[in-house]
């Protein structure tokens, strides 16, 4: 069983980490002021504002802030600044083992898919896939976004409604473990450690600036790696800036998603409103997901864990 964070509070310490590349300055500090107007006090994490090459700072550094950002006991929540590259590069020096033993809201999206997968799989914690410091919380919040931090942060209660979207797939119900995240990392995972374990689980995939013939490449190879086999449903969100290159002859990403829900034969929904798209609702990774079809091209969805 997954151990389950304790919700924050007013007043709770938040730590600010940079896992992957480097931030920009100026607008991390407009997401921590908005941190702070929440009611949360912000504590940045060590090498916060390192800089090497495309990465926030050695890895043996980042990687031992965040883990020092686990074991300090003032620290409740932890939020990645931003995505980019390189946290898969910190997997080498974490302690996973160690961990465990202090579950924690851990907040961030995009390259960070790649921890989520090892907290949840190898120290067996609830991890929250959603908005980072730079830019999700140094912008105004979508209505939805907010929503989902509110109930499934700060009350710990579960979060649901009704969205735009449509079953690819004959099944038009989903149910259970949420994992996933960024398709491309999600790909990067397999024949690594912390390769995603899907069998009896809910699959999230989103994705960012990639053609749909890449998008069509990545899921191939999820399908070739038996990663389809023994899912309960795919969600898919938000896949922003995804169309083909101008003057290049393409399926539409809307193409290739409803033939590979054909190919898997396994429930299949498009599109929910996560990812790098305006709403970016947080998920409860190794928490749990409902959907379900309603009329009118609207679904019923439930978030909790």
């Amino acid at each position: 069983m997954k151990k389950r964070p304790k919700p924050l509070r007013s007043g709770d310490v938040v730590a600010v980490v940079a896992p992957s590349s480097p931030v920009v300055r100026g607008r991390l500090r407009q997401g921590l002021r908005s941190l702070e107007r929440m009611g949360l006090r912000v504590l940045e994490a060590p090498h916060l504002y390192d800089r090497w090459g495309f990465l926030a700072g050695a890895d043996k550094d980042r990687a031992a802030a965040l883990q020092e950002m686990f074991l300090r006991k003032e620290v409740k929540g932890i939020f990645c600044a931003r995505g980019g590259y390189g946290a898969g590069r910190l997997l080498p020096y974490l302690d996973l083992d160690l961990i465990r033993q202090y579950p924690k809201v851990f907040l961030g999206s995009s390259d960070v898919t790649i921890l989520h997968l090892a907290l949840t799989q190898h120290a067996g914690l609830i991890t929250f896939h959603g908005p980072m410091v730079e830019p999700g919380f140094s912008q105004r919040m979508r209505p939805l976004t907010l929503r989902s931090f509110q109930t499934l942060l700060l009350d710990g209660g579960g979060f649901g409604g009704t969205i735009s979207g449509r079953f690819l797939s004959r099944r038009t119900m989903i149910g259970g473990e949420l994992t996933g995240g960024n398709l491309s990392l999600v790909t990067f995972s397999l024949g690594t450690p912390f390769a995603i374990e899907t069998k009896g689980k809910v699959l999230f995939l989103e994705e960012v600036n990639e053609e749909p013939y890449r998008i069509d490449r990545m899921l191939t190879q999820l399908r070739l790696a038996g990663k389809t086999e023994g899912v309960k449903g795919i969600v898919f969100g938000k896949m922003v800036a995804c169309g083909p290159r101008k003057n290049r002859p393409s399926f539409s990403v809307t193409d290739v998603l409803s033939r590979f829900a054909q190919e898997v034969d396994v429930p299949c929904f498009a599109t929910f409103p996560s990812g790098h798209g305006t709403e970016n609702v947080i998920l409860p990774m190794g928490g749990r997901i409902s959907l379900q079809a309603q009329s009118r091209g609207r679904a019923k969805f439930r978030l909790w864990y």
